[in-house]
């Protein structure tokens, strides 16, 4: 089992998929060259053939060319994977290419020299390596893998992902065999391993890795890799399979400071004070009990009174929550710099630690969310409805160039005749409270504007650790 943590420091972690696949077309080509090196010699000097007669001649041809076959599938499987047999592909470690640079020179001082020892030694060598190449093969043909994603977490929060191994083969113990996966983000890749000691055979086996990801947004998994060695390190043998899956990361929730706090009861009080009181039955119904003398007649509950034959009162209790309205700008510059990007990032942090504790800490009030993206989403919804689409828009949310004002202006508009907390939330505080002041008919409208940088939500809100 292994860690993992999405972030800029462990590139070094990283395993580079697209260089191990230069290095395998690099190889690929070597051994074509190497190949029509031999045939080419042999057919320009004849030098076996006057040794050792049709024979030799024959096995350097054999050898010369099924180099040159082997490094062209090697070529084809990387660059047009769907031509290769389902997906195998083979690799020639350091240790695997010395064995055969051995084994070459074995050969020519076998034939050479005419020596039976030498020719016996390079017979045992090459059964080792085919030996090795074979068993890896029947290994990998007989596996199977799945993995096991969850579709959604927070940025910052420990995912574990499963990674099954199935070997189907009936006879024989898949061994030492490493599964890599391959994760993607928008901005970040990572290729975590599981390595499975020993799979019995018609079994299965299920390892586990854990990462965080530092960063909302679409975390795509794509391409299983599953190679090995096993037994004398000659050869590595590869398949690929494609399992695409997805996971969406939430932005990360923080902590409403006081201030925040402040704010809402202000804007509620505001609210009271603008609306009046209607009666006490414009309220939420609270309870039932026995009327009290001094209680307003006009509180008797006449239907429960004349069941219970006793006078019951219905009482009432107020109702302060305001409904919320959250305007998120995600805007950013063209060109937009770290600093920027941060800025944005944190305001969609603060949006959404809002909306969470708009929807879970007032029973009473509903939470109206508009996000100006490249694509605009809008949300309705109270404490009893699934907040899960709306914490995938925050997800996948991507900023927008457009400098307009527009979209705000008409949001604006449209709000003015209601009753509900008005906040934007926005990395241009100053040009949207320029345009509030030079509202079109005088009055500017009653509506918070925050800014997203770290002095802009440093009274109202906090990172989480």
């Amino acid at each position: 089992m292994e860690s993992f943590r999405f972030d800029r420091s462990d590139v070094r972690k990283r395993r580079d998929m697209g260089s191990v696949n230069r290095n395998v077309i690099l190889f690929g080509t070597l051994l074509i060259i190497v190949g029509l090196s031999l045939v080419g010699w042999e057919v320009a000097t004849g030098m076996f053939f006057r040794r050792t007669g049709p024979m030799g001649y024959a096995a350097v041809l054999a050898l010369g060319i099924s180099c040159s076959v082997w490094g062209l599938k090697d070529i084809v499987a990387q660059i047009w994977p769907r031509l290769a047999a389902r997906g195998y592909y083979f690799r020639l470690p350091r240790e695997g290419l010395v064995f055969l640079i051995l084994t070459v020179f074995i050969f020519s001082g076998s034939i050479l020299g005419r020596s039976n020892m030498l020719m016996m030694v390079f017979s045992l060598m090459v059964g080792a390596f085919l030996m090795n190449g074979w068993l890896t093969f029947v290994m990998l043909q007989g596996a199977l893998t799945r993995r096991t994603v969850p579709s959604r977490t927070m940025a910052g929060e420990p995912v574990g992902v499963a990674l099954s191994l199935e070997n189907r083969v009936p006879w024989i113990s898949a061994r030492l065999m490493t599964v890599h996966d391959t994760v993607s983000h928008a901005s970040q890749s990572l290729d975590p391993e599981v390595l499975f000691v020993q799979v019995p055979p018609k079994s299965q086996a299920t390892g586990h890795y854990h990462f965080e990801p530092a960063q909302r947004g679409r975390y795509q998994f794509s391409r299983i890799d599953i190679t090995t060695r096993f037994p004398l390190g000659l050869v590595q043998r590869g398949v690929h399979r494609d399992q695409f899956q997805e996971m969406l990361v939430y932005p990360r929730i923080g902590h409403l400071r006081p201030g925040w706090t402040r704010q809402r009861s202000n804007s509620e009080e505001l609210s009271n004070q603008s609306r009046g009181s209607a009666g006490t039955f414009q309220d939420e119904f609270h309870q039932l009990r026995e009327y009290r003398v001094g209680d307003d007649r006009r509180m008797i509950h006449w239907r429960t009174s004349a069941r219970l034959d006793d006078l019951m009162v219905a009482e009432y209790q107020e109702v302060r929550d305001r409904d919320l309205y959250l305007i998120v700008d995600a805007w950013l510059p063209k060109n937009a710099s770290s600093t920027e990007i941060e800025n944005l990032e944190r305001g969609l942090r603060f949006a959404t630690t809002v909306s969470m504790e708009a929807l879970h800490a007032n029973r009473h009030s509903s939470l109206y969310v508009e996000l100006l993206g490249e694509e605009s989403f809008r949300w309705h919804g109270d404490v009893e409805r699934d907040p899960d689409s709306l914490l995938d828009a925050f997800a996948v949310l991507s900023a927008r160039n457009d400098e307009s004002l527009d979209q705000v202006r008409q949001l604006i508009s449209a709000e003015r005749l209601r009753s509900r907390r008005t906040v934007i939330v926005t990395q241009r505080p100053v040009a949207i409270q320029k345009l509030l002041l030079n509202w079109e008919d005088g009055v500017p409208p009653d509506v918070e504007v925050l800014g997203t940088s770290q002095a802009g939500l440093a009274g109202v809100f906090a990172d989480s650790d």
